[in-house]
This record gives structure tokens, sequence and C-alpha cells, in this order.
């Protein structure tokens, strides 16, 4: 059997199909899983063990030259019908995905028009699976392949990057990167593509001033231009032991966190991977809900805020003020707060391990 997943993007939606299609590869064990999606996502989509092939559409890169379109569809009709697929899973529910998912020419299983982040897209489906509300979306994931594939998505969530985990854990920290890192550290993660959930440049430093004094090194990655201005704002503002780290590949990233002794996140793409990797953290949810689409592993603590309004799930804060640049969710969240968990979850998983 051969299957194809369609999942485009992002970051922290990929992750969140990572168990499904665990369930996926237990259900048919001999299947050839592959999965269509963004380049600039392919790098973590070949992490899992079960996913045989992925093959890429740059459908965000021709915005700008949408008459080309025509020609990428073509080619990408052309290139899916050759691996003849039996079924195809539509996992993001989009009208785009869906259209995508039919240019294969076989059977298309997704989300019914109730589930489906885009009704109309159901229309564009041979096999659908209606999803109860409130479930976080890893359930509701794992629910779509247990209906339409009448799977056993009964197990505890595996993820499928064990076999990475531990390639990654005995490889050396790239050469450039080993002077910052050769005392312990902290990564803090600041970047997200949502402004409702950035945390205040000044509730940073402050953390990194709380933490400088605990003798820590805060490392501060970055993924485009604005993000390395504000991480080069952070280490001019707050402490001699602020680093900024130079471009890294997503592979490069995970050697980093995977050797830190916690990281820092604002809920992003980034942090639910370093969650997923059980690596100690903290995240910070003012607009979003941990029980919705927080990776709930037992070494990262989810704080949020008791405002009336929170969560909104927007990605623009509908109370944002003219003269404001932080939503007032995330202005609740306090730096003494976020350095106190860190510090606590620091000791206890040093403690797990010395026992």
């Amino acid at each position: 059997m051969k299957i194809l997943v369609v999942r485009l993007s992002s970051l922290g939606d990929i992750l969140h199909l990572f168990p499904a299609i665990s369930d996926l590869r237990l259900h048919f064990p001999d299947a050839k899983i592959h999965w269509l999606v963004e380049p600039g996502f392919a790098e973590v989509v070949s992490w899992h063990e079960a996913v045989d092939r992925v093959i890429t559409v740059p459908l965000r890169a021709h915005k700008k030259v949408w008459w080309k379109i025509p020609i990428l569809l073509g080619k990408l009709r052309r290139q899916l019908l050759a691996a003849n697929y039996d079924v195809i899973l539509d996992a993001q529910g989009l009208l785009k995905s869906a259209v995508l998912a039919r240019l294969a020419g076989a059977a298309v299983y997704g989300f019914d028009a109730e589930s489906a982040r885009e009704p109309l897209a159901a229309k564009l489906y041979q096999k659908t699976a209606r999803i109860q509300d409130g479930l976080h979306v890893i359930e509701k994931n794992r629910q779509l392949v247990g209906q339409v594939f009448a799977a056993d998505v009964s197990k505890a969530a595996d993820f499928g990057i064990k076999k990475f985990r531990d390639e990654r854990l005995l490889s050396k920290i790239p050469e450039a990167l080993r002077e910052t890192t050769n005392q312990p550290y902290i990564v803090l993660l600041h970047g997200t593509t949502w402004n409702s959930k950035y945390w205040p440049e000044t509730a940073w430093s402050e953390l990194i001033r709380k933490l400088a004094q605990q003798g820590w090194r805060c490392l501060v990655p970055w993924g485009n231009e604005a993000e390395r201005q504000r991480a080069d704002r952070l280490q001019s503002a707050a402490s001699e032991q602020v680093r900024v780290l130079p471009k890294l590949t997503l592979t490069e990233m995970m050697d980093v966190l995977l050797h830190a002794s916690a990281f820092i996140s604002v809920e992003s793409g980034i942090g639910h991977l370093a969650a997923a990797f059980d690596i100690p953290g903290i995240m910070l949810h003012g607009p979003t809900d941990p029980e919705y689409s927080g990776i709930l592993g037992k070494s990262c603590r989810h704080l949020t805020t008791g405002l009336y309004c929170s969560p909104c799930f927007k990605r623009e804060c509908p109370r944002l003020q003219a003269n404001q640049e932080t939503p007032p969710c995330q202005q609740e969240i306090k730096p003494e707060q976020v350095a106190k968990h860190c510090l606590e979850l620091i000791a206890s998983t040093a403690k797990g391990h010395a026992a």
C-alpha cells in the first residue's frame, strides 16, 4: 500500500500530526508513506521514522509569481500520478490542500465539513471523519486516522522521532558553536509568526538578568532579520552572559537545544519541537491554550494568563491599543515568574538524573 499525506505547513502543525503518522505506520506496517509539504518544512518531516519520502511543493514562493502556479501544479500532478498512490490523506483541511490532494488521482480522505478548517474542502474528499469539538489538536489528528482507516489510536502518542533524537544526542555540537556552548546554557526562543504571541523585549531583558545572576548563559537564536535585530538588542541591553547564535538549520538548532539545560519559549514551532524532544522548558501562552495546542510532555511547563479574554486564538490582539506593542495577556506573564519556574525545572531535572 502506498499513502500520500498532505500537510503543507506550519512547523507546529506538522509536529502535531506526527503521532497520527505513527498510528498510521502501526496500522499499515508495510505501507509506503510519503508526505507532501512546503520546502521550508521538509527537513522536519524527514525526521519522522515512518516517512519514506518527502515531496515538496513551493506554493508560498509562488505567491508573487502567481501566473506560474498552473505550471507548478501540472508538474506536481505528473509527479504524483507517477507514484501511483492507493489513498491520499489530507490532514490540513484547507481548500488548497484538498486541491493538491486531488492531483494525485486516488481517493482522498479528510475531515468532514464540521471538522475541517475550511468546510468547502470536505466536498473534495471521498471519505470523511467528524471529530468532536474540544479535543487537543494532536488527538484530533489521531482521531482522523482512526476513523478513516479504522486504525487503533488508543496507545500513548508517539512522535516517531526517537531515532533522530538518539542520533543527534550522540553527535557533537557544530565546531562553530563549541565556544558558545562550552558552559551550561538556557535557550531563549523569542520568535513567533503571531503578533499576539510576542513577549515584551523588556521582559526578556529582565529574565536574562535574573538568570545571569544565577550564573546562567542565555543563547538567543533567530530565523529572520527582525528576529536577528531583536536578538542583538537583547544582547546589548541585558548581559555579557547572552550570546546571539548564528543562523542555524533546524537540525543544528535541535543539536543546540538537545544539549541545553532548558529552553524558554513563546508558543512557537521550535518550542513545540523542543517539548516533543523532552527537553526541559517553559512555554508562554497568552492568546493560546496548552490544553488545545501544547505539547504536554513531562519536561515542559506551560504558563498561562488569567485574563478574561485569554485564550482568544487570534493572530492580532483585539485589545491592543495603537501605542502598545505587546498584548495585555503576554504582559501579564512576569519575568520573575518565568525565571522561578525555569530554575525549579532545571533543579528537579538534575535531581531526577542523579537519582
